[in-house]
């Protein structure tokens, strides 16, 4: 069988662990290491939804779901990049996705809130 159609996380190659939404944004240690660069720590939750909960209250601002979100697209293209491009992946390109999809956020977010965006993306990126 071709390692195209395989499940299994391509980000774990050590040992095939079959790939989940679950596991490919919360319970891979590449995922978990990209949440952690924003000084999140993955709870080991059943429930992906009580995860989510969890890090709202850990990054205690009124943008943390345009944080989950863009760090979520951020992990997704970098496995994407691995699958189609055969580029390796990185936490510190993870980061640069990151960085650069959430200054995008700063564009369309409230007025209000710019500031505060940015000011958390200088901070914390």
């Amino acid at each position: 069988m071709s390692n195209f159609l395989t499940y299994n996380c391509v980000f774990c190659t050590s040992m095939p662990i079959e790939e989940s939404v679950t596991h490919l944004f919360l319970d891979c240690p590449f995922a978990q290491t990209c949440w952690a660069t924003l000084g999140l720590i993955v709870p080991h939750l059943q429930d992906p939804f009580l995860t989510v909960v969890m890090f709202k209250a850990q990054l205690h601002c009124p943008f943390a779901l345009e944080i989950l979100i863009t760090m979520s697209w951020s992990i997704w293209s970098i496995r994407n990049d691995l699958i189609f491009k055969g580029i390796q992946p990185s936490v510190q390109r993870c980061k640069a996705i990151f960085r650069k999809e959430f200054a995008l956020v700063i564009l369309r977010a409230k007025a209000a809130y710019q500031p505060h965006i940015s000011q958390w993306l200088d901070h914390y990126v």
